[in-house]
């Protein structure tokens, strides 16, 4: 009798008398408000019709949405068992029909019938709702996406106006006369490294300062190297080319902790962009060795900005290191393809790859995924790397299967490991190859 008086509710689709006949086969189940039925997560083959009370079905990035009589819940999971994409709990006390496929079968054909035509129903307006849902959401993505990218950029153009910035970047030193050289040797496509080598060993001073930071504790080597072709044989042209430019930003900065922490990531970043161009076949190794040594130099100007101007430190702070470094570098009439690339360097971490200019969309997408390797062999949590749009930039350089641990350790990390004992002693360290000499 009791159940009798309970089913006065009519279920959404079903007549008197064909509610009836599901209330004296189904089970009932009572909740007290706050009692869960489903857990996000679990595998549920019963399906739940609301005979009386409020329910609340809700996930972990959305509101709760209320569902009350005659609902009907978990119909998809009915038909599929697959794990529920939603937690549902009672509002306040309520009784709840359930039913599974062994009850619904046991039923009159015109019931049965009756009950499947409606459970499409409610499918058909769920996945409609889902549609409607995606389209908001995507919509909203789109309009975030170019909220950020404006506050990002915003002010960018201002700053080559800017006489604070323009004073700061006239005192900067230059690069030395030989840096700036090669690198601009580098852009002609008609030099070769047997040049470059020859040039290197014509130049006494260029030769001196090889040999006396080749025999130095940043390499680490266990036996002195007198001559520039025993350090050749060694290194290799490409490693003394970027040798040669490290030296030379190195001359650039003061003397001071934080400008060689900063010396010795460019120099990372350099080892390891050089290496990934390598992989992919994407753009020129020795350009992106080049972008790596550089694309820091920005953050050099601001320390000297806030060191100069301690009272406006916060505001410095705010500075886009990436473009301040483009400003320097053009300052320095190094070639375009490098100064913009380190200009847009940082467009990854909030933009499409579309906002970037197609002649230098390769070397952002590698000097971004090679910030994102340094950073992974740093120990940074992988929750806390900016890689939003990280699928996006892998799909340019052909990685889209990889995840970026697996770039990180499974490509850069044994590629650098073949020339592990022309390291520099500090990168071997930071990649867990220090024992390797």
């Amino acid at each position: 009798m009791k159940k009798q008086s309970e089913q006065k509710v009519t279920i959404n689709g079903f007549n008197e008398k064909d509610t009836w006949t599901l209330y004296k086969t189904a089970k009932i189940k009572k909740l007290q408000p706050d009692e869960t039925l489903i857990r996000q997560g679990d595998t549920v083959k019963d399906l739940y019709i609301i005979l009386k009370g409020k329910m609340a079905a809700f996930n972990n990035s959305n509101t709760p949405m209320l569902l009350n009589n005659g609902g009907w819940i978990n119909a998809s999971g009915f038909i599929k068992q697959t794990p529920s994409r939603i937690s549902v709990r009672a509002v306040e006390p309520s009784s709840i029909m359930i039913l599974n496929e062994n009850i619904i079968n046991s039923l009159d054909a015109n019931i049965q019938k009756l009950f499947y035509k409606h459970l499409n129903k409610i499918i058909v307006n769920d996945l409609n709702r889902c549609e409607l849902i995606a389209k908001e959401y995507a919509e909203t993505n789109i309009r975030l996406i170019k909220d950020i990218y404006q506050k990002c950029t915003k002010g960018n153009a201002d700053l080559k106006k800017s006489e604070l910035i323009q004073n700061i970047l006239k005192k900067i030193p230059k690069l030395p006369a030989f840096a700036i050289n090669l690198v601009n040797d580098l852009m002609n496509k008609n030099i070769s490294f047997d040049k470059i080598s020859e040039q290197i060993a014509k130049d006494p001073s260029l030769t001196s300062i090889i040999l006396k930071r080749v025999n130095s504790s940043f390499y680490g080597f266990h036996k002195k190297i007198s001559d520039i072709h025993h350090a050749t044989v060694l290194l290799g042209i490409n490693q003394l080319y970027q040798l040669l430019i490290a030296e030379g930003i190195r001359t650039t900065m003061p003397d001071h902790p934080s400008f060689k922490e900063i010396h010795l990531n460019c120099v990372s970043i350099s080892h390891i962009a050089f290496t990934l161009s390598m992989k992919t076949n994407i753009a020129k190794p020795v350009e992106l060795s080049t972008i790596g040594l550089l694309h820091n130099l920005g953050q050099i100007v601001i320390l000297l900005l806030k060191q100069q101007n301690p009272g406006i430190a916060t505001l410095i702070d705010k500075l886009d290191m990436a473009q301040v470094g483009g400003l320097l570098l053009e300052s320095w009439n190094i070639p375009d393809t490098i100064w913009t690339t380190i200009k847009y360097q940082c467009f990854p971490e909030f933009s499409l790859p579309n906002n970037i200019p197609e002649d230098i969309r390769n070397n952002v997408a590698l000097i971004y995924m090679s910030r994102i390797c340094y950073e992974i062999f740093s120990g940074r949590p992988k929750q806390e790397l900016p890689t939003t749009f990280i699928k996006q930039y892998l799909r340019i350089l052909g990685l889209e299967k990889y995840s970026p641990d697996k770039i990180a350790f499974n490509i850069i990390r044994p590629a650098l490991e073949t020339k592990a004992k022309v390291l520099p002693v500090h990168l071997k360290k930071l990649i867990g190859m220090d024992d390797l000499q």
